[in-house]
């Protein structure tokens, strides 16, 4: 009997070791391991460069579009004094309560009011504007301290926060302003065009884009990012369809416009900056939660909202697998330090050296490196010590690449505008004659500017179909 129980004992004894081993130990050393391994990624990740202080930061113009300001030293002294309060404005009580701000605060479209949207393209938005000229004139003027607001904005270089970088944001609490205000400069433009005040019209579409373009640069944000390309596409079409109309423009645009139509450099169409923000701000998020222990509620919550059913439904959940599912069950936890290695792969392939010359040559590649990556036995078995952190960036690992490939493709869009500018400022007996050349001369060297006769468009292949830019226009005849 006293054998048996020494028997059982040393069972015992044996089984909660290997337990130990296959649950602590083993997934401990795999998780340094990979942590070690992912050094390069993780330093190419933080680093943090900040804008040149010569560059005139327009962040507080761009978080009070919807207040009556004076000038630059009002509206910091405003987001000096109630900085907290604007930029949490999705509790409108507490704005309501500072009589101030009240004070200042303009009339702005309420949510779902697309009276400012314009169109798909330029020639829709401009048909929109004549057939109903009085109904646009009523609104331009309504919102015409916002669109001021919206105008002033081309004044600055960049957008960038204060605070930037800090640790107190995280992916899920950072705040944003009203972006949508931003994409509103085209509907004035096209009534300029309409009423015949042709070079204010060149003006405003030019002074759009320059703002675009300030959201492109130095700006760790990649949702401005995203705004400022939508902003620049829209006006070069505006732009093209202008042209279209009176290719005379083409020999007498404003100063406004220096510099506006260039091709996007590299790093313009460069996403490395905001990747590494999102980086930050997904760290501070997991370290939060390995803190608080909070972890598990947070991937509840997303379960909740049906994010992995999405994430299945998007063939993304791969990495969902039962033996992560198993860890989950048997040791839900985070590691931090872990999680961010465990993907720093995905977002340092944004950052690496070699994207500069992909970039320069307009070649369209797979940045973000395929999940097999993390699906080798050791980094499953890793998981085991992180249950919840690979879980939840298993769900929720975004893909840059579409982000990347908008951009060269409005770079595109800007090397077909360039070649209808060239053919407009000849002759228009000499258009057609030159209009092979022209189109191979503003070509990228991966990709060939076509000619479609039946639509009159300058066209070429899309990276991203699913946010394509417009063909640009061109009237080869007159």
């Amino acid at each position: 009997m006293k054998c048996f129980w020494k028997y059982l004992l040393w069972t015992l004894v044996i089984l909660l070791l290997v337990v130990a081993v296959i649950f602590y130990i083993v997934p401990y050393y795999l998780k340094q391991r990979e942590i070690q391994a992912a050094q390069a990624d993780l330093a190419l990740l933080s680093i943090q460069s900040t804008p040149s202080p010569s560059l005139k930061n327009g962040i507080d113009a761009l978080w009070l579009l919807e207040f009556r300001t004076k000038n630059d030293a009002d509206r910091a002294d405003l987001m000096k004094r109630f900085g907290s309060d604007i930029q949490g404005n999705k509790n409108q009580d507490i704005l309501k309560q500072n009589q101030e701000l009240q004070g200042r605060r303009l009339i702005v479209p309420e949510y779902g009011d697309e009276s400012l949207a314009c169109g798909t393209t330029a020639a829709e938005c401009l048909a929109e504007v004549r057939a109903d000229l009085p109904k646009a004139k009523a609104v331009v003027e309504k919102y015409a301290e916002l669109l001021a607001n919206v105008d002033r904005l081309a004044d600055y270089d960049i957008f960038v926060s204060r605070d930037w970088p800090n640790d107190d944001y995280d992916i899920a609490n950072k705040p944003l302003p009203n972006l949508q205000f931003v994409t509103y400069g085209r509907k004035p433009a096209a009534l300029d065009w309409v009423e015949g005040r042709e070079a204010e019209a060149w003006k405003h579409v030019c002074r759009n884009i320059k703002t675009g373009r300030g959201m492109l640069n130095n700006d760790p944000e990649l949702i401005y990012a995203m705004i400022g390309n939508a902003v620049i596409r829209r006006n070069t079409d505006l732009a093209a369809q202008m042209l279209y109309e009176k290719p005379e423009w083409a020999n007498r645009l404003p100063a406004e416009c220096d510099g506006m139509f260039d091709v996007l450099t590299v790093e313009e169409q460069n996403i490395c900056l905001a990747v590494q923000e999102e980086f930050r701000l997904n760290g501070n998020l997991l370290r939060k939660l390995e803190s608080t222990n909070q972890g598990l509620f947070f991937l509840q919550g997303m379960l909740a909202f049906g994010e992995l059913q999405e994430s299945m439904a998007l063939g993304n959940g791969e990495m969902w697998d039962a033996d992560i599912m198993l860890s989950f069950l048997l040791r839900p936890n985070v590691d931090a330090e872990h999680t961010l290695a465990h993907n720093s792969p995905y977002l340092a392939a944004y950052c690496k050296p070699e994207k500069m010359a992909i970039l320069k040559n307009d070649t369209k590649v797979q940045w973000m490196p395929s999940q097999e990556i993390n699906q080798t036995f050791a980094k499953k078995w890793a998981c085991m010590g992180n249950s919840v952190g690979c879980i939840l960036y298993a769900i929720a690992l975004p893909s840059y690449d579409p982000y990347v490939l908008r951009l060269q493709d409005t770079a595109m869009q800007q090397r077909a505008f360039q070649a209808a500018l060239e053919l407009y400022r000849l002759p228009a007996g000499k258009r057609r004659a030159a209009l092979e050349s022209v189109l191979a001369k503003h070509s990228s060297p991966s990709r060939q500017l076509r000619w479609d006769e039946q639509q009159k468009v300058v066209d070429f292949e899309i990276y991203e179909p699913n946010n394509r830019p417009q063909a640009v226009k061109l009237n080869l005849e007159n």
